[in-house]
């Protein structure tokens, strides 16, 4: 193809389909035109085979009474009537029984055939070439023609579609199958030869189709961009999560441990002591064992803390509290801060005599600390230590108590009568 001819515009399609139709059309047009020629010469030729005997009976008579002086009379009068109507074979058959006929040497199929009698001559037998199609277009040069010119013209048609498909539209082909596997990456179309002359169609469809890939090329990149900040963004939310649910697992357990330790001091609160105590105290009473029980309470805490201020006495009731930590440190021992100055020891499978003992080894140790307290009523200021008095509860066999209410209260009555004795002791609820 050439240049000039790949400007042809792609309009140039729907103009060789309308020829390609209006070809069709002509050939319908014809060949009903030749079947109706057919079907007229058939009719034409029945007319004509009932027209012979009456246009040539006089002949035939004549040529058959001179048939011994003029033999060759008869056989041409029948030669003649086969090539004037174009029939197959026209045979004479007299009453004595001689018979005279003339074939055609067209080999076409044979058609319609009639007899007639001749008076007293004889009979005579006609027989036609068939109407068909090519029948008639071998008797009709200028019907024949036109098919041919036709069928030509066809041809031609189909050829120049054939060539506008390969040469033109293979750049629709090309678009179309980038289109069907779209993908804004993929580089533009363009033609192999850039000095290629250009269809304005063609280049109007790959300028949009190229605009429409840019701007989804530039579309995907923001979203993908996107897509990445927010997974960014959902990795770093995760991880604050997670965070959060360590940090929160921790203030749990913390606030767990805090439900059952003393902030202050770290060893048991109140409500630890109270299961404690229930769970003990229901085990003696099970197993007839022995179970004491001693409140223990820091002598004049208060005046300590108005001289020396409350964080001075916050540490002395830490120092108290490994005090008793260090003292008691079987796992059946429950060191716990009932609340303010006061402590408590839960001792199982001790009696009343044993624990005295204990408590008075703890009690002479904090002596030994000589924890200054320079506030007490009746010491000059500046002197005087801080001291500790503690009451002391047991439950044994031959001293039970009936619940474990009383046997703390027991305990606080005796821690009660220490101090009212002078404080700085330990006295046995009896």
């Amino acid at each position: 193809m050439t240049h000039k001819a790949l400007r042809i515009s792609v309009g140039t399609r729907p103009l060789l389909a309308l020829f390609a139709f209006g070809l069709l059309l002509v050939a319908l047009s014809s060949g009903w035109q030749l079947r109706e020629t057919t079907q007229r010469r058939a009719a034409e030729t029945d007319a004509e085979l009932s027209a012979i005997p009456l246009m040539y009976a006089g002949p035939l008579a004549y040529s058959l009474q001179q048939r011994l002086q003029q033999p060759e009379a008869l056989h041409g009068l029948l030669r003649h009537i086969l090539t004037r109507h174009q029939l197959r074979r026209v045979e004479l058959r007299t009453h004595d029984g001689q018979q005279f006929r003339a074939l055609s040497d067209d080999d076409s199929e044979p058609g319609q055939s009639a007899e007639f009698s001749l008076a007293d001559t004889g009979e005579l037998r006609l027989q036609a070439a068939a109407a068909t199609v090519g029948d008639t277009l071998r008797r009709d040069p200028l019907l024949r023609s036109t098919l041919i010119h036709l069928a030509l013209a066809t041809a031609l048609g189909l050829v120049a579609a054939l060539l506008l498909d390969r040469w033109l539209l293979r750049r629709l082909h090309r678009l179309s199958e980038q289109a069907s596997r779209f993908d804004p990456g993929l580089p533009a179309l363009g033609w192999d030869d850039p000095g290629e002359p250009r269809p304005r169609e063609l280049l109007q469809l790959e300028q949009a189709i190229d605009h429409v890939r840019t701007s989804l090329g530039d579309e995907l990149h923001r979203e993908q961009s996107r897509g990445r900040e927010l997974q960014e963004e959902i990795a770093r939310q995760h991880r604050a999560l997670q965070q959060a649910e360590r940090s929160l697992e921790a203030k749990r357990r913390e606030l767990a441990s805090m439900e059952r330790h003393d902030a202050l001091t770290g060893i048991g609160n109140r409500r630890a002591f109270d299961d404690a105590l229930r769970r003990e105290f229901k085990r003696a009473q099970r197993d007839q064992g022995r179970l004491a029980l001693a409140i223990i309470d820091v002598d004049h805490l208060k005046p300590f803390n108005e001289r020396h201020g409350r964080a001075a006495g916050d540490e002395v009731l830490r120092r108290l509290a490994r005090r008793l930590a260090e003292h008691f440190q079987r796992d059946t021992d429950v060191v716990a801060r009932l609340g303010g100055e006061e402590f408590v020891v839960l001792l199982p499978g001790f009696d009343a005599e044993s624990a005295q003992g204990l408590l008075e080894v703890l009690r002479e140790d904090w002596r030994a600390m000589a924890v200054p307290h320079g506030a007490l009523p009746d010491e000059p200021p500046g002197e005087g230590i801080v001291t500790i008095s503690a009451g002391l509860a047991a439950s044994q066999p031959g001293h039970p108590y009936l619940s474990s209410q009383a046997l703390i209260q027991a305990a606080d009555e005796a821690l009660y009568l220490a101090k009212h004795m002078g404080r700085d002791r330990l006295c046995i609820a009896s």
